[in-house]
């Protein structure tokens, strides 16, 4: 993801208006915002490219595989939680992801005694995964992508739906679980 305006390795980061909280990002390129009041866990895994903003109340997680990797000129709006699981996840430039929106890079399975994220690790079973989000794509309020989902460039999820199955770049799909119901146009 680096290019000429991407800073890289420990980049420090203040967020918010007294200077008070101070991140240091793998990669945070410039132009790009963070809002107050975000929580930001394990920073040193979280790649942010150049006019990217991430509004108030969001959650990042950079997670236990390779990070959170965030393209150019991405929105993430606010109260959406990113990289639930930790995992590694993948937005690709110009993406939105609304409010309210969760995208997955683990999960506990039921194969373990406990699927409590406080337990000893000896009692759970975690599935980490790589979940990407194409470039140009979009994904509504409240949508679930779950993890190892690929949304294929361009595709839109609509709002509320579950993405249990990979979507394909440029379609349209909604529900629980998400189905395709149409084409977007890209002749742009």
């Amino acid at each position: 993801m680096q290019d000429s305006t991407t800073t890289t390795g420990n980049v420090p980061v203040t967020i918010g208006g007294n200077g008070s909280i101070r991140y240091n990002f793998a990669e945070f390129g410039e132009g790009a915002e963070i809002f107050d009041w975000c929580v930001v866990l394990k920073p040193e895994l979280i790649h942010i490219g150049p006019h990217t903003r991430v509004d108030s109340m969001v959650k990042l997680e950079g997670g236990h595989g390779a990070g959170l990797f965030i393209g150019a000129y991405v929105h993430i709006c606010s109260f959406a939680h990113i990289n639930t699981g930790g995992g590694t996840v993948y937005i690709g430039n110009y993406a939105g992801i609304a409010s309210g929106a969760k995208i997955l890079g683990g999960t506990n399975l039921p194969d373990a005694p406990s699927m409590s994220a406080a337990a000893p690790p000896e009692m759970q079973h975690v599935a980490r995964m790589g979940t990407g989000i194409g470039a140009y794509a979009f994904i509504g309020a409240n949508a679930v992508v779950m993890p190892g989902i690929t949304i294929g460039e361009g595709a839109v999820i609509g709002a509320g739906s579950v993405v249990t199955k990979n979507i394909a770049p440029w379609t349209i799909a909604v529900g629980n679980p998400a189905r395709q119901i149409g084409e977007r146009s890209h002749d742009f």
